[in-house]
C-alpha cells in the first residue's frame, strides 16, 4: 500500500503559475523534517499525474473565471462612468440601434408631401463639376503638408459623425445632464441620413475621382452619390435645430462654424465638390420647418435642460 505521509508535512498551495507542493511550518515534535527531494516526487508519484492535471486544471480555471469577472465588472464600471460623462467620443450607430426612433420616422413619412420635392437646384454640369475637381486637386497636394495635420486628423474623426464636434461648443462633451439633447441630436443624425440618401438618388452625381482621375481621396469615397453633401447636412440641420432651443447661447453661433468646418473637410479629403456642401447647407434650410413638426417633443425635452 502507498504511503501518504508526507502529506502531513506537505499541502498544495494554489497560484497564478498553476499548483504548487510547499512545506508546512515545522512540526514542534521534529518529526518529517528531513525529507528530501525524492521523497516528494514519490508522493507525487502515488498522487499520480492525473489527479494533479485535474487539480490543477481546475485551479487555473477559477483563477481565469474571476479575472474575466473583474475584466467584466471593470468594463462595465467604465462604460457607465463614460455614459454619465456624455462621452468624448460616441459610436453613433450604436447608440442609435439601441433607440431607433420609429415614432419619429412614422412621423416623418406622415409629413412626406412636404419635404420630398423640395425645390433644390439642379446640381452643376459635367463641366463645371470638372472645374471644381480641380480644385480639390489643390487641396489633395495642401492637405499632406505638415501645417494640416490637424485638418487631416479632423477629417478621420468625422468620417462617422461622431457628436464631440457638436457637443464641444456648448462645452457639455464630458458633462452629463444633457441626455435629452443627446438623444435629439442622434435622432436628427437618423432621420437627415435617410432624407439625404432619398435626394442623392435623385440626382445621382458622380463622386470628384470619378470626374478627375488625377484625385486620390484622402478618406475612401463612399458608394453613394455626391450631390448633396450629407456631411454637411447633417451637421447644419443639428445647427438649425440648437438655434431653434437656445438661440441666445454662444454656442449655437459657434456650432454654425463647426458645421461648416466639417462641411469643408469632407472637400479636402476629396469625397465632395464645393457645390455639394451648399447644398448640404440649402437642403437643411429647407428641411427644418418639416424637422420642427417631426421633432417637438424631443426639442421641447431638450431645451427643458437648459432652463
Amino acid at each position: 500500500m502507498a504511503d501518504f505521509s508526507i502529506m502531513e508535512q506537505y499541502e498544495f498551495v494554489v497560484t497564478p503559475q498553476g499548483l504548487e507542493l510547499i512545506e508546512r511550518a515545522e512540526d514542534p515534535q521534529g518529526s518529517g523534517t528531513d525529507m528530501d527531494a525524492h521523497a516528494t516526487n514519490s508522493a507525487l508519484t502515488v498522487l499520480g499525474s492525473t489527479m494533479v492535471a485535474r487539480s490543477a486544471k481546475g485551479a487555473l480555471a477559477a483563477l481565469n473565471r474571476n479575472r474575466n469577472r473583474n475584466r467584466n465588472r471593470n468594463r462595465n464600471r467604465n462604460r457607465n462612468r463614460n455614459r454619465n460623462r456624455n462621452r468624448a467620443e460616441f459610436d453613433t450607430q450604436d447608440d442609435l440601434g439601441i433607440q431607433e426612433p420609429w415614432e419619429e420616422r412614422a412621423k416623418l413619412y406622415a409629413l412626406r408631401d412636404e419635404w420630398m420635392n423640395l425645390p433644390m437646384p439642379l446640381p452643376p454640369s459635367l463641366p463645371e463639376l470638372r472645374a471644381q475637381a480641380l480644385d480639390l486637386l489643390k487641396k489633395q497636394a495642401l492637405l499632406v503638408r505638415p501645417q494640416f495635420a490637424m485638418r487631416r486628423e479632423e477629417i478621420l474623426v468625422e468620417a462617422d459623425l461622431e457628436l464631440s464636434r457638436y457637443l464641444r461648443p456648448y462645452g457639455i462633451e464630458t458633462h452629463g445632464g444633457y441626455d435629452a439633447t443627446i438623444h435629439l441630436m442622434l435622432v436628427v443624425l437618423a432621420l437627415t441620413d435617410e432624407i439625404g440618401l432619398y435626394y442623392k438618388a435623385r440626382w445621382n452625381v458622380p463622386r470628384p475621382n470619378q470626374i478627375e482621375p488625377r484625385l486620390r481621396p484622402f478618406l475612401a469615397a463612399p458608394a453613394h452619390a455626391s450631390y448633396h453633401s450629407n456631411h454637411a447636412f447633417q451637421s447644419f440641420t443639428i445647427a438649425f435645430i440648437m438655434s431653434r432651443i437656445i438661440p441666445e447661447h454662444p454656442g449655437s453661433t459657434q456650432l454654425f462654424l463647426s458645421a461648416r468646418r466639417i462641411a469643408e473637410n469632407r472637400e479636402w479629403a476629396g469625397v465632395h465638390y464645393a457645390c455639394d456642401t451648399q447644398a448640404g447647407h440649402m437642403l437643411a434650410r429647407m428641411i427644418l420647418p418639416v424637422l420642427e413638426k417631426v421633432l417637438e417633443k424631443n426639442m421641447l425635452a431638450a431645451q427643458a435642460e437648459w432652463l
